[in-house]
């Protein structure tokens, strides 16, 4: 990959902050909370904490580390450790590709929330609206192409100038809006009770689902399996040693998030009463009614939906140039054309998903929507099998010890076995609670 298309990270900070953006996103401020709601609040939040500073921490130490030693991008970093195992590094960048799509299509509905409330905030029920709204064929879409377009420009402006230079000022700005919606949250009548849901543990929840439910959260909250940290560890500048900490330190950035989204989110929904429950709908009908109950709850919305927005667009500028190195490495596409084909490419994708919920909503893939069958079939199974080939390519066709990740031999070594067993079966583990084999 040439200097001039690939680019570095000029500051260890850059990384982190791009990395920790790529891994912050929707998984934290909506997936989380309601998955910790399902499984039981404090118990799962302790059971999240443990998975993922052991397996979501090898896994990112492992894809990372894939990249700076290897210096390329997912599928020829495969082929440096088998000529055979390209097609793994594919895997990854087929589900990004297909997730690009439809995170692109919920990002353009964030942004119309965004500005729905600048203008004026909903005036109807908020369930009516956003059913009504999603259904149409033109609007939606309208949005999902201006997500599309300001991810496009920040990747179009390459690594240093571009990802880097708005993930530095990306990333603090989000933790700034969500420190500020937690203090308006915490001060809300009955909030204690909720952080009291989310903070203390209760064992009695605690079952086997719940442990399945957290591996699962955090395999997908660090957006593992999808080829972006082998691409942004490629970035890193070249040296003898591993840099350990900046992998620990996207870890205590993405977990932070989390936590700080649940004592924002539980305190708002006991204080109003709501379900905990609300699942996919928290974000767009569950949380607009809270803010139109709240004092200054327009100001509440704004500052929430332009934390979504922020959220979204440092995860899909990661998607983006998973794809955009693979175009300049393979076939030597320089970064302007390959950010355009690809967001093109995109934009075509993106009607469909958007299309599944209003005039071909009564298309149907095993009972599914194309947008929800999509979702299933890259987050439940390509994600996880390519993070399972990618421990066995590592574990067993390369010795994970040959990375020298650590200064230490015996730590060298207990990570290579960790590799080879302890992540493939908590990735089958993951790849068996997604597809319902244990329910």
């Amino acid at each position: 990959m040439d200097n001039e298309n690939k680019g570095a990270w000029t500051s260890k900070i850059g990384f982190v902050l791009a990395a920790a953006g790529s891994a912050v996103g929707l998984g934290n401020l909506w997936r989380f909370p309601f998955t910790a709601a399902n499984n039981g609040g404090g118990a799962f939040l302790l059971l999240y904490l443990i998975l993922v500073f052991t397996v979501g921490l090898t896994l990112l130490l492992l894809e990372t580390g894939v990249g700076f030693r290897m210096r390329v991008n997912p599928v020829d970093a495969m082929k440096k450790i088998n000529p055979h195992l390209g097609f793994i590094g594919s895997v990854g960048i087929f589900a990004v590709t297909v997730i690009f799509g439809f995170y692109s299509v919920v990002g353009g509905w964030i942004i119309h929330y965004l500005f729905l409330f600048v203008r004026h905030g909903l005036t109807e029920s908020s369930a009516t609206y956003f059913e009504n709204f999603i259904a149409q064929p033109v609007l939606p879409l309208v949005y999902t192409f201006a997500f599309l377009f300001v991810t496009a420009f920040i990747v179009y402006r390459g690594v240093q100038e571009g990802i880097e230079k708005y993930s530095k000022i990306m990333m603090p700005l989000l933790f700034l809006l969500l420190i500020a919606l937690l203090v308006r949250s915490v001060t809300l009548p009955n909030a204690m009770e909720g952080l009291k849901f989310f903070l203390m543990p209760d064992f009695s929840k605690v079952n086997a689902m719940t442990f399945l439910a957290a591996l699962g959260q955090t395999f997908f909250s660090l957006s593992l399996g999808m080829g972006i940290f082998i691409t942004y560890g490629a970035y890193l500048k070249e040296e003898e040693t591993f840099p350990i900490h900046l992998s620990m330190s996207v870890i205590c950035l993405d977990t932070l998030v989390s936590l700080l989204a649940g004592m924002m989110i539980f305190p708002a929904v006991f204080s109003f009463g709501l379900s905990i429950n609300a699942g996919p709908t928290l974000i767009f009908i569950t949380l607009p009614k809270i803010f139109a109950d709240m004092p200054f709850g327009n100001i509440a919305a704004v500052v929430f939906f332009a934390l979504l927005s922020l959220a979204a667009i440092t995860s899909s500028i990661s998607m983006l140039e998973v794809s955009i190195a693979y175009l300049n490495d393979k076939y030597k596409v320089p970064r302007s054309k390959a950010v355009v084909g690809y967001t093109l490419l995109t934009v075509i994708l993106s009607i469909p998903f958007s299309l599944s919920f209003g005039k071909w909503s009564d298309f149907k893939l095993t009972g599914r929507n194309l947008f929800d069958f999509a979702d299933m079939v890259a987050s439940n199974i390509f994600l996880p099998v390519g993070g399972l080939l990618l421990c066995i390519a590592v574990g067993w066709f390369y010795d994970a010890k040959k990375l020298r990740l650590f200064k230490s031999d015996k730590k060298n070594a207990f990570f290579a076995f960790a590799v080879k067993y302890l992540a493939p079966l908590a990735v089958i583990a993951v790849l068996i609670d997604s597809l319902g084999l244990l329910k």
